[in-house]
């Protein structure tokens, strides 16, 4: 009882260790008055909220914090006010009909990252101003760029192109279904030929392969055989047997040939990249197409 009351005597007062006579360390009772600590006025940092682990903000102070966000900050203005310059640069350029001039500063202004504006001012630049549709592959990732950064000042701006976009897309629509028609109808000629020419090469590949396959069978057979009689007859029969498979071989050679050749027209004429007026038609093709994204990327609601 009295180790209880010991205890519940001492529960309020503190501790400290120090060192005896002995050198030894030991606990003695605390008896210094608390200091009260100075107030001291806290100053609030806002920390950023990261959508992503950043594993060098872990480590660092709210101070540092603070100031790496300004740094950014003052960064982004710079890169801001490079792309306004760039900017008004290509669109002085493109007004004046210097469209290779407009390109130059576009694609500078695009090492700074993707612009909604730089890449609607690159579209219009790379169509000498929405004229020639033929850069397909260019345009198409303009576009893709538009259709995502580009806001609805930029867009508003350039939609005012759209209706001239949707005039000439409407001709070319009609161009490319009169294209395909064409296309589609002699490759359908071409088509009755081709099966034609093939059949022809498969007679003569199997009139030429099958006798040779015979041939050489009877040859390996009497070539078994050739010395179970005297007079030699068999030997005389392997022998032509292997004459006649050589000559059907060399025949075969020719009609496989033949035959190759007329599966390869096959194949060529499913493709249209194997035509003039095959190629004339992906290409209208994929103009009329670049149009329709383009009037879709500069829809103000996209």
């Amino acid at each position: 009882m009295a180790e209880e009351r010991l205890i519940d005597d001492d529960k309020d007062r503190k501790y400290k260790i120090r060192i005896n006579e002995d050198g030894e360390e030991e606990l003695v009772i605390d008896s210094a008055p608390e200091e009260e600590e100075e107030s001291r006025e806290e100053i609030e940092f806002e920390v950023p909220d990261l959508e992503t682990d950043d594993e060098e903000a872990a480590v660092m102070t709210p101070e540092q914090l603070a100031a790496r966000e300004q740094a950014r900050a003052r960064e982004e203005e710079k890169r801001l006010g490079k792309l306004a310059e760039y900017s008004a640069q290509a669109k002085r350029f493109i007004s004046e009909g210097k469209f290779g001039e407009a390109l130059y500063v576009l694609e500078e202004a695009e090492t700074l990252g993707n612009d909604g504006l730089v890449s609607a001012l690159k579209l219009q630049a790379l169509t000498c101003g929405y004229t020639d549709f033929s850069r397909v592959e260019e345009c198409s990732a303009a576009a893709d760029v538009v259709s995502v950064y580009a806001d609805k000042e930029t867009k508003a701006e350039h939609a005012a192109y759209a209706a001239d976009i949707a005039v000439r897309a409407k001709e070319l629509g009609k161009r490319v279904e009169e294209l395909n028609s064409q296309n589609e109808e002699q490759r359908a000629e071409r088509q009755v030929k081709f099966l034609e020419k093939r059949k022809r090469a498969l007679i003569w590949f199997a009139v030429t392969a099958v006798p040779m396959l015979v041939f050489a069978v009877l040859s390996i057979y009497f070539s078994t055989i050739m010395h179970a009689q005297m007079d030699h007859k068999n030997m005389i029969l392997c022998f032509v047997f292997a004459g006649g498979a050589g000559v059907f071989f060399l025949a075969s050679l020719f009609t496989a040939h033949k035959l190759w050749e007329s599966v390869r027209l096959l194949k060529l004429n499913a493709k249209n990249s194997s035509t003039k007026l095959g190629r004339e038609y992906e290409e209208k093709k994929a103009q009329y197409e670049l149009m329709n994204k383009i009037m879709e990327a500069l829809k103000e609601n996209v």
